[in-house]
């Protein structure tokens, strides 16, 4: 069977990688350089083949949990008027796509540091899959439960796996515990605010569906006051985190000023709102910002001074997993700059210096070329009349 563009479209759709690819991995990603500075992992080409092995196993795990999902949400969807992606696409086109997003999953673990740890958090992330969207379980449907299964294998499984890669990669002998501990429970809320938020988008589609989410169980009132606690409790373990870390490595005192930043336009939002209702606001995404673009960048900044080798991540990183409508201010002002007056200016400041410091040379061994009204090149010639 021929495959036209238009199914390429269709199956790349499928695999719904505008939903993960600028949200869950790049804060994936942050880690990773975390994990880099945190194990003291050097540059090399093993330590280039474990990003990238890393790189294609998250997006394999990405890819299959939205299949999953995607697959088991056939019916509830069309229930809800909802768009299902593999809807568009031939069954055997689902199966040859399952096929590949299963190798990129897994196929990365022959190479990658693998034990009996690393199988069960392996095993967990597919179980919450299936737990989560497929019959008899679809704890998808249950209101309370839903949350916790989604930020467990959205942002837990992920970090503890990530995390106990690149330390046994590393060989070293120690866990930390606390900051792990932290950054968990961390993650946990972030995970369990986005999927709330979520079920709020959704809301009157899950409701044509007969779905009871968790906003549609408690009630506006409820649900705004949970994410205005989650977002305050999920502020401290950021600051919380940071001060961890940066004990550790100093440079990572920078990710305050993002998330400062971040703290100081959410408090001016939170004034402009009647009654403080932020459950269909922008503020109720306020971290989002610092875990999906300015920590990632910044530890990499970090790493990258630490070790200017690692520079070659930059361009990857930024080709990878940041949009181009969040370049485009960088672009503007790029492209406001007159290059070649400023070029010309850079050019006199360095000819100025350069002449000076001929000229300065030329005084030691007793030659003023100004006296002489000769270029040094014209002294040089001069001298060599004279023999």
């Amino acid at each position: 069977m021929q495959v036209s563009f238009k199914n390429y479209k269709n199956i790349l759709m499928a695999t719904r990688a505008k939903d993960w690819r600028f949200s869950f991995i790049p804060q994936i990603f942050g880690n990773l350089y975390l994990w880099l500075l945190l194990f003291n992992i050097e540059f090399g080409l093993q330590a280039l083949l474990l990003l990238l092995l890393s790189l294609i196993t998250s997006f394999g795990f990405a890819a299959l949990g939205y299949f999953i999902n995607e697959y088991f949400d056939q019916e509830d969807d069309a229930k809800a008027g909802k768009i299902n992606k593999l809807k568009f696409i031939p069954r055997l086109h689902q199966i040859k796509l399952l096929v590949i997003i299963a190798l990129a999953t897994f196929t990365p673990w022959i190479i990658l540091p693998f034990d009996k740890i690393s199988g069960i958090l392996v095993t967990a992330q597919i179980a919450l899959f299936f737990l989560y969207a497929s019959p008899p379980f679809r704890f998808k449907n249950n209101s309370y439960l839903s949350g916790i299964i989604d930020a467990l294998y959205a942002y837990i499984i992920p970090l503890l796996l990530s995390y106990y890669t690149y330390y046994l990669y590393s060989g070293s002998i120690s866990i930390n515990f606390p900051f792990l501990a932290c950054y968990g429970v961390l993650l946990f809320i972030a995970g369990y605010r986005n999927i709330i938020i979520h079920y709020i988008n959704d809301i009157f589609k899950d409701k044509k569906a007969g779905l009871i989410t968790l906003p549609r169980a408690i009630g506006v009132q409820k649900t705004n006051t949970l994410l205005i606690y989650l977002l305050l409790i999920e502020t401290i373990l950021i600051l919380l985190q940071i001060v961890i870390v940066a004990s550790e490595i100093l440079l990572l005192w920078l990710l305050l000023i993002p998330i400062l930043f971040l703290i100081y336009k959410a408090f001016k939002q939170a004034q402009k709102l009647p009654n403080h209702i932020i459950v269909n606001k922008p503020i109720r995404h306020a971290p989002d910002l610092y875990y999906q673009v300015y920590a990632p960048a910044l530890v990499l900044g970090a790493l990258v001074l630490y070790n200017f080798v690692w520079v070659v991540l930059v361009p990857i990183h930024i080709a990878l997993f940041i949009p181009l409508f969040r370049l485009h201010p960088i672009i503007s002002w790029f492209q406001r700059i007159n290059f070649k007056r400023y070029y010309i200016c850079v050019k006199q400041i360095i000819s100025w210096g350069v002449n000076y410091a001929i000229f300065f040379m030329f005084i030691l061994i007793g030659v003023n070329l100004k006296k002489r009204q000769l270029s040094a090149l014209g002294y040089i010639k001069y001298k060599l009349n004279l023999k």
